[in-house]
């Protein structure tokens, strides 16, 4: 009987985090599809204030968007709320690290991409947005789309984990 009912709850537990997953996944898409215009300018294209201030805003968005579905993922699959005062890069380690729960979810070749976009998220929140230059961001909004792609599929790949693991 036990057994039954936590599997049961579970189960319900998953799927409610599986709907979580897809949602911020389908969010994290919307993110990168805005994003495409300033995706698509030249590194040495002429910018203006307003691009660079887009451009910052969005990969702050991107990011953020990350890492909010790392952390729910953390706090709800893992029971572990992150709390040190390097959580943000803690909670990258963690998702690239397999428990007794789950696989890995990122791997260390897309913890070191995120890791760019979340320095950048810290320098964007704590200096002066007129400090910020195309030159360095341009790099950062062309690893965007592949970024994305790689963590949409890692974290289907979990949701697919949990719901086997429901069954």
């Amino acid at each position: 009987m036990f057994g039954t009912s936590w599997r049961a709850a579970s189960w319900y537990v998953s799927a409610d985090l599986a709907k979580k997953i897809r949602l911020g996944i389908d969010e994290l898409a919307i993110v990168r599809e805005q994003m495409g215009p300033l995706i698509a300018l030249p590194s040495n294209a002429p910018v203006g204030v307003m691009e660079t201030n887009a451009a910052c805003a969005m990969l702050h968005s991107f990011y953020t968007e990350i890492e909010k579905l790392l952390t729910i993922i953390a706090r709800e699959w893992d029971g572990k709320e992150l709390s040190s005062a390097s959580w943000h890069k803690d909670l990258l380690n963690q998702m690239a690290t397999a428990t007794e729960k789950r696989p890995a979810i990122l791997s260390t070749a897309l913890v070191e991409v995120l890791s760019e976009f979340l320095a950048f998220r810290h320098l964007f929140r704590g200096a002066s947005i007129a400090l910020m230059r195309w030159a360095k961001l341009s790099p950062l909004l062309a690893k965007a789309s592949m970024t994305y792609d790689q963590t949409a599929k890692a974290l289907e790949e979990f949701v697919r984990f949990m719901e086997t693991r429901a069954e």
